[in-house]
């Protein structure tokens, strides 16, 4: 799980450039996630219509970082810069509830009851007040998956060699004892001539 950030610094360093940056002795971790928002709402400036988990995976794939870092990238830019989706849905939402209103006037001009539910029903509906709130994304509490170390090969597809470990043992038994012993040894000592030096 990332560490918590600083909004206000981000949404003051995300308008300057590398060099502005580098000025003012940003950590490069910093900078590089800066990169990484940058690149992110770009491309998803490029392309409004993609869903949240199609921008992971071009974080992911772009800037080579893991899936946990990816969604916490999305929901800093969507902070720090807007969320897109959100920001069309409310506009179309808007656009039809003033079309709505219009229709309703010149239904209730005519007296057409019939017509003004109907419309009151299509504004409910586009509105979603009769439903509840759907649930934030919490990204915060994305856990990360813990990998436990481990000699079985078949967990990568290996199969195993039959009596391996007893082959191993042995070995450590007949090569693994470490312990220096002292040995016998003979010093051999040099002939010298008589110019001083040796034969």
């Amino acid at each position: 799980m990332s560490l918590p950030v600083n909004i206000d610094e981000y949404s003051r360093l995300v308008v300057l450039d590398d060099n502005e940056l580098q000025a003012q002795n940003v950590a490069v971790s910093v900078r590089e996630r800066l990169q990484r928002l940058r690149g992110i709402y770009a491309y998803w400036l490029q392309f409004p219509s993609k869903f949240d988990k199609e921008i992971v995976d071009y974080d992911m794939k772009k800037f080579k970082v893991g899936r946990a870092q990816a969604y916490d990238d999305l929901h800093l830019t969507q902070i720090l810069m807007g969320n897109l989706q959100q920001a069309s849905k409310e506009f179309m939402r808007w656009k039809i509830n003033r079309d709505l209103e219009e229709d309703l006037r010149l239904a209730r001009q005519r007296g057409d009851l019939r017509a003004a539910a109907s419309i009151e029903k299509n504004r409910i509906m586009n509105n979603r007040t009769d439903k509840d709130d759907e649930p934030e994304l919490e990204f915060d509490k994305i856990v990360p998956q813990q990998f436990e170390m481990t000699d079985d090969p078949t967990v990568i597809g290996i199969q195993k060699v039959p009596g391996l470990r007893d082959r191993i043992r042995k070995l450590e038994k007949k090569y693994g004892d470490t312990k220096i012993e002292d040995a016998d040894y003979e010093e051999i000592k040099e002939e010298h001539d008589g110019n001083g030096t040796g034969s």
